[in-house]
């Protein structure tokens, strides 16, 4: 049995939604995938697993499919893979808001000084110049 393509995995989004959420469990939910413990040790755990599930999975020997039927590793696999998916997109989702949020409460002004802190501005050549420049002089030249 060959790993299912996106197609034939399924649209999983009605049991992995976040209409379920209010806004405390959402809050929530961005702490703990926002963590240390998260990030660092159980996202790498999970993908493990599925990696796992997934090398197994293609190995077509009797001894593996009694022990772990193909139903299993590709249940398992797809449950994995739609948990994982889910929790980016509660980040992605959070992270959007977040950012949102916080740019309504700024002035233009303000907005323009953090994107020319951040580097996203350039100076316009020539504007910390006068308008008509003194002609050349090479003696004030090194």
């Amino acid at each position: 049995m060959a790993e299912p393509n996106e197609k034939e995995r399924g649209d999983f989004s009605e049991f992995f939604t976040l209409a379920s959420f209010d806004e405390q469990k959402l809050g929530e939910m961005e702490y703990l995938l926002n963590s240390p413990a998260y990030l660092h040790t159980w996202k790498p755990y999970m993908l493990g697993i599925l990696k796992s599930f997934q090398k197994m999975w293609k190995d077509r020997s009797r001894a593996r499919q009694e022990q772990y039927p193909d139903e299993f590793l590709a249940g398992g696999t797809i449950f994995g893979e739609g948990l994982m998916e889910f929790f980016d997109k509660i980040i992605e989702e959070t992270h959007h808001e977040r950012a949102m949020a916080a740019m309504a409460n700024m002035s233009n002004d303000d907005h323009y000084t953090t994107l020319q802190q951040h580097g996203g501005v350039k100076p316009i050549v020539g504007m910390d110049q006068e308008a008509s420049p003194a002609p050349y002089n090479p003696e004030e030249d090194y």
